[in-house]
């Protein structure tokens, strides 16, 4: 009980972390006002090294920051984060958790599906079919300085989910150990 609670506490900070960066850090460094992601880093980094329903919660309560602050209709960016974590929880499923290339590429994709799906519904919906164009200032751009934060920030994180997986496999030999305890002591009073 007391895991999950702290598991909860520590993803609501990341979520906060990576918000707070999202909209203030971040915005000071654009290139050409394109500035990265976090939070589908975020995301897809907490679906591939935590698991689909941590990554999927993650992804829905970003998404719905996004929505709150940014959207016009509340569940659309929620709804998509959501299915970017699924996306990446599949994908971790073939992989190592401690690999380096597979993560960075499932970022990619998921940045590039996360920008398409921006074009239809901001621009293509609108009639502006200038898909080049928009390919060329906004979906590269924002591609490549989000691959560059996630190859920054994939060891660190890798280092962090190693971390905790090792106190989680502690924690449950103690338990383990405790219940083996307390069986044998069960066992000596009858």
């Amino acid at each position: 009980m007391l895991k999950a609670v702290r598991k909860c506490c520590l993803q609501a900070v990341l979520i906060l972390l990576a918000y707070i960066l999202h909209t203030t850090i971040f915005p000071k460094f654009t290139f050409n006002g394109i500035s990265p992601n976090v939070l589908l880093l975020l995301t897809v980094f907490s679906s591939f090294q935590q698991g689909m329903n941590t990554g999927m919660v993650t992804g829905m309560i970003c998404g719905l920051l996004c929505d709150i602050f940014y959207g016009s209709v509340l569940g659309v960016y929620g709804l998509f984060y959501l299915l970017i974590a699924f996306f990446a929880g599949s994908m971790a499923r073939f992989f190592y958790k401690d690999e380096f290339i597979f993560p960075i590429v499932v970022v990619a994709v998921s940045d590039l599906m996360y920008n398409f799906v921006m074009y239809v519904t901001n621009f293509l919906l609108r009639g502006r079919f200038d898909f080049q164009s928009y390919f060329q200032s906004i979906i590269l751009p924002e591609l490549v300085y989000t691959l560059l934060l996630a190859v920054v920030c994939l060891p660190f994180i890798t280092l962090i989910a190693q971390r905790l997986r090792r106190i989680d496999l502690k924690e449950k030999e103690k338990e383990e150990t405790d219940v083996g305890n307390i069986q044998r002591l069960d066992q000596k009073d009858t």
